[in-house]
């Protein structure tokens, strides 16, 4: 049987930082584990917690190292409570947040972790100057393995259970482990073989949480092209919204579309895709999912003006689309070899509409294999915000995806994770 002061279930962006920022903390003076008095204590000096971090796999942070296409985008440059979406309330959100702000965890990782980083002002993200997630992952867990956090790989969290002050924990391997505390970062059931099965939810299921249905959320979606060929490999910025907008609070406005072998992917298709998944649950028809696409971003007066000319409509269009996107438009409303001079006021309303609020109708998804996160999860408000610890069972703390919040595509759901983390890390100790 091993014994923890602080035991952490999952070795991902969440779990890494609950457990650097719990052996800090737990060396801060007050704490009852440091000696020295000022600052907090240096990793060489004083006594420190039992920290231990099970992770299920063989190496840790291996979420981390997909992200971002292997470079990792670290951070937005900027977040506000309309970046993140929640079934619970967004006050309890916003509490959560404004514990650490994107400037004040920007200097964490420069100063503290050694990560040098740099904006990258097309997509407002912060990356490593290296473009290498693995730099960013190997930083975290050296910096946890210094101040003395035992991470232990293949240890698969299989049950929680009360056994007087403590709570003990079983792996898959047969391992007891003992704890007062215990954080539970093991994220929610997006891209499984980084060894995220749900496994979290069910055991907080079964010691009395509630939990609001998983679904996959920033995932490719199915669904037929615009016309008769096939347009796969086409890509543009578009502007993008569910046909039902008060079923997002992104107001999904974003560019980044991509026509992939059978569907659409992207930033923009992802941004919006969790309310495509929840409406394809409830009418697997696609009806309730259709999304409006403005295919150049340009406002119906803007395409009015351009049809005034003596261009053919090909032509017209084919100085801001694609051109195999615009030939399929044309085709599918009957409105190729025309010039726009010969257009009916009819013909001219149908083009503008093709052009300003196509109707796209996603058939499916790419599921949990293909999603960047995971929607729905543990409540947030069956957690204190300011410490993360359950309100149901104390002793427990919850950070990152295994709650019921996830952020739109661009270093959001990082942010998510290092906020939260810190947070459970933090009061783990020492509360």
């Amino acid at each position: 049987m091993f014994y923890s002061d602080v035991l952490i279930a999952g070795a991902g962006a969440a779990g890494l930082t609950a457990a650097i920022f719990a052996a800090q903390s737990g060396s801060a003076p007050g704490s009852g584990f440091g000696t020295q008095t000022g600052k907090i204590c240096d990793e060489d000096s004083g006594s420190h917690p039992e920290i231990t971090l099970l992770e299920r796999t063989n190496q840790p942070g291996r979420k981390i190292l997909m992200s971002g296409g292997t470079r990792c985008n670290v951070l937005p440059v900027e977040a506000t409570k309309d970046d993140f979406i929640t079934e619970s309330s967004p006050n309890r959100l916003r509490n959560v947040f404004k514990s650490w702000s994107v400037e004040g965890c920007h200097e964490w990782f420069s100063s503290e972790i050694g990560l040098d980083m740099a904006c990258e002002k097309a997509s407002n993200k912060w990356f490593p100057k290296s473009n290498s997630a693995k730099e960013v992952r190997d930083l975290l867990v050296k910096r946890a393995r210094k101040l003395g956090v035992t991470i232990r790989t293949s240890s698969s969290v299989t049950d929680i259970s009360r056994t007087g002050e403590y709570w003990k924990i079983t792996t898959a391997s047969g391992e007891t482990h003992i704890a007062p505390k215990v954080i539970l970062a093991t994220g929610g059931m997006s891209i499984p073989r980084t060894g995220t099965d749900g496994t979290g939810h069910s055991i907080m299921q079964q010691l009395g949480h509630s939990l609001h249905e998983p679904y996959p959320a920033l995932t490719p979606l199915k669904g037929p092209h615009p016309g008769r060929e096939p347009l796969p490999g086409v890509s543009l910025d578009v502007d993008i919204v569910p046909e039902d907008r008060q079923s997002s609070t992104f107001g999904s406005r974003r560019s980044g579309f991509l026509f992939t072998h059978d569907g659409y992917s992207g930033p923009a298709v992802l941004d919006v895709s969790h309310v495509a998944v929840k409406a394809l649950a409830d009418d697997p028809s696609g009806y309730k999912a259709a999304l409006r696409v403005n295919w150049a971003d340009k406002g119906a007066d803007w395409w009015r003006e351009q049809l005034q000319g003596s261009l053919t409509t090909s032509g017209l269009l084919a100085k801001y689309l694609p051109r195999r996107l615009a030939d399929n438009l044309l085709e599918e409303a009957g409105l190729q070899k025309l010039k726009t001079a010969q257009l009916t006021k009819k013909q001219r309303n149908l083009m503008i509409s093709m052009l300003t609020e196509y109707r796209l109708v996603p058939t499916g998804h790419a599921g949990f294999s293909k999603a960047e996160v995971t929607g729905g999860g543990v409540p947030i408000d069956e957690i204190n915000p300011a410490t993360m610890e359950s309100r149901i069972l104390p002793g427990i703390y919850l950070c990152g995806e295994i709650l019921d919040v996830f952020g739109r595509i661009g270093g959001f759901n990082f942010y998510w994770a290092w906020v939260s983390g810190r947070l459970a890390g933090r009061y783990a100790v020492t509360s």
